[in-house]
């Protein structure tokens, strides 16, 4: 495994990320119009059609006073539980899913809150503050081009997070403005012109930090939207258009705190309304 663990830990206040950034992935339609069906309905015929690719993430947090630790095992976990949860999801419904990607570990957080956090490699180990960007996963082996495409593929996706959740109710394509060359690299890693990225975030709350939020700290104002949670979004990235084809979010059932999550996930309805349960 590339990512090293080093330095000793240096107490910051950060930004409530772990949900925050399940919510930039977000928006999904509930309500299916007659335009959105008919657009979900050619998307599934064109998929039926060709193999996908599926990318994956988990960014698992544990958020005390003054800062957030990442939970690097229980992240890794779940990106890789969350990709084979999909993966047999798509299977049911007769797509082809030609390669699977896990990259990063909380790959859609910027350098600056990266930075800011601390970082534990197992839940009894000792944090310590993390110096990597990106933080790779415990299987990447790309080459530094290609990480770079990957991270380039996660800011295009914030960066079309608005438009993309208005589209997604009427079932219109949003532009995914990603640059020529990171386009070509991911298809070709992937071997398909098309691909699922699916997130995985969970956040929960130490004792010591419920005590704060609740007290007249000063920093109880901060700590206000550290809610816990699990949650996951989903985005089909059209990588021959530079599209986002459809988009949605829901949550996590399982447990992913305690120990890592192995195999799958437990979710309901992950595939609606693109397929309709």
């Amino acid at each position: 495994m590339v990512t090293r663990f080093t330095l000793p830990s240096i107490k910051v206040l950060t930004l409530p990320v772990a949900l925050a950034v399940v919510t930039v992935f977000s928006g999904c339609a509930t309500t299916t119009n007659p335009e959105a069906r008919s657009a979900y309905d050619k998307t599934q015929q064109n998929l039926k059609a060709q193999s996908v690719g599926i990318i994956s993430d988990g960014c698992v947090l544990r958020v005390e006073v003054g800062k957030d630790d990442i939970m690097y095992q229980n992240s890794d976990a779940l990106s890789v539980a969350i990709a084979n949860t999909l993966k047999e999801r798509l299977t049911e419904k007769g797509v082809v899913v030609n390669n699977v990607s896990s990259p990063f570990v909380c790959g859609a957080l910027t350098q600056k809150e990266l930075s800011q956090m601390d970082i534990l490699a197992t839940e009894d180990a000792k944090d310590v503050l993390n110096t990597n960007y990106p933080v790779l996963s415990s299987s990447n082996t790309f080459d530094g081009v290609t990480n770079q495409a990957y991270l380039n593929l996660y800011t295009a996706l914030v960066n079309a997070k608005k438009i993309s959740a208005i589209n997604m109710k009427t079932g219109s394509y949003t532009p995914l403005n990603l640059d020529a060359a990171s386009l070509n690299t991911i298809r070709k890693t992937e071997g398909a012109n098309k691909a699922f990225v699916v997130l995985g975030a969970a956040n929960k709350q130490s004792f010591g930090l419920k005590l704060t939020a609740a007290s007249t700290s000063p920093l109880a104002g901060a700590m206000i939207n550290r809610a816990p949670g699990k949650d996951y979004s989903i985005h089909l990235v059209n990588l021959e258009t530079n599209q986002i084809e459809w988009n949605k979010s829901g949550k996590i059932d399982s447990e992913v705190f305690k120990t890592p999550v192995t195999g799958t996930i437990a979710t309901k309805k992950m595939l609606d309304p693109l397929y309709p349960e």
